[in-house]
């Protein structure tokens, strides 16, 4: 601040990291040049004054401080200096050459790329199929790759953007056995094998389980870990498992040797939206990274999981000859005390396949069923708003 009326105001640009008091000191430096450069001077010498030049710094007989010499000029013999008061200097800042933070030279190694239509992993309800993708490299210095897709068999590809962060991807040395969804499968075990020891995972307590920690795609079910142990050589083995996750619970038990396995992270999968029209085809992604010599493909069948509701569960006959079930919500996967999962369609509608071969629809999770109809098999497949959900099947 100075006295007098008026204000203004400068910006002055510096590559330096500064506390408060430094900076302080820098403006309060820059205030007293440019209160200092306000009282200017011109002086007439003789030629015996030819070797001052404009940029010095000169001193004035009787007059404290130095001046600079912006000026020169020389006319009739006589010297012209102009001069522009110097503020005197302060201390300067404490500063740092600072540090290198030199990137390791590590070979990038080939693509691996998943891509996969899963379930909303979140309450989100897209409104067109949506292609989750996953990508590292069999080496720790894989980056990103770009992608390429096509929805008409291969016959033309769009380029859709880049991979998101390196994911975490392996293949399954020893498969988890069959298990159902209810409850924590303590007994059963999942071995996973990684391309590069900077591959990790780690172990999560029921809270964090409860939060939706540790999810992974193995082969075609969705599932959680709690334990996670390094065996060596890679080499990883998962237990306390959550099976079918998300209404995958048919794929559980299905997955071979060899599979895919990859750990869900918002942060390292690219969310890609398909139209309507590829629903029942087939999509074909590539994705090209710097250590690719040709682009990596990953097919995937675009069914409708991320847009059809699950399969409705506890189909029974009760023993007044009603058959009821309860129906999932692709919206609600979280059990809330005091409320029913949200319905996350346009309407509740049921399709029940009878024993007779008979199909109807019902709007309620219950259906007074004919003694007639009492034996054989019957399906009940809830009506979203992009299809039918899979079965629930009940043999009588």
């Amino acid at each position: 601040m100075r006295p007098g009326a008026g204000a203004r105001s400068e910006t002055v640009e510096i590559a330096a990291a500064l506390d408060a008091a430094a900076a302080r000191a820098l403006a309060e430096a820059a205030l007293a040049r440019a209160e200092a450069e306000r009282e200017r001077r011109q002086l007439a010498l003789s030629l015996a004054d030819l070797a001052i030049a404009p940029g010095m710094a000169v001193a004035i007989a009787g007059n404290a401080g130095a001046w600079r010499v912006t000026a020169w000029s020389l006319e009739a013999m006589v010297l012209t200096l102009d001069l522009v008061r110097l503020a005197a200097a302060g201390p300067a800042p404490a500063a740092s050459s600072g540090r290198v933070l030199a990137s390791a030279d590590e070979a990038i190694g080939a693509t691996l790329l998943v891509a996969a239509e899963l379930p909303p992993l979140d309450d989100t309800l897209p409104a067109t199929p949506r292609l989750l993708a996953a990508a590292a490299g069999t080496a720790p210095g894989w980056r990103r790759a770009s992608l390429l897709l096509s929805t008409d068999g291969g016959a033309r590809f769009d380029p859709v953007g880049g991979t998101a962060l390196p994911a975490v991807i392996g293949t399954i040395a020893v498969p988890p056995r069959p298990a159902g969804s209810a409850l924590i499968d303590r007994e059963g075990v999942l071995e996973i094998l990684f391309p590069h020891d900077r591959m990790e995972l780690t172990d999560a307590d029921a809270t964090a389980l409860d939060a939706g920690a540790n999810l992974a795609l193995a082969g075609a079910e969705l599932l959680q870990f709690g334990s996670a142990q390094p065996l060596g050589g890679n080499r990883w083995r998962l237990s306390q498992l959550l099976r079918g996750r998300r209404g995958t619970e048919a794929a559980a038990g299905t997955q071979r040797a060899g599979d895919r396995f990859v750990l869900l992270e918002r942060d390292t999968l690219a969310g890609l939206t398909l139209p309507l029209a590829v629903l029942g085809g087939e999509a074909v992604l590539l994705a090209a990274g710097q250590g690719d010599r040709a682009p990596v493909e990953a097919r995937t069948v675009i069914d409708g999981a991320s847009l059809l509701p699950p399969a409705p569960v506890h189909l029974r006959l009760d023993p007044d000859g009603v058959l009821r079930w309860a129906r999932r919500s692709r919206a609600g996967w979280r059990w809330l005390d005091g409320a029913d999962a949200p319905l996350g369609e346009e309407a509740e509608l049921y399709r029940v396949r009878l024993p007779s071969g008979a199909v109807i629809t019902r709007t309620v999770p219950f259906h007074p069923l004919p003694a007639d109809e009492r034996h054989g098999l019957i399906e009940v497949r809830q009506q979203g708003s992009a299809g039918l959900s899979p079965p629930a099947r009940l043999l009588l």
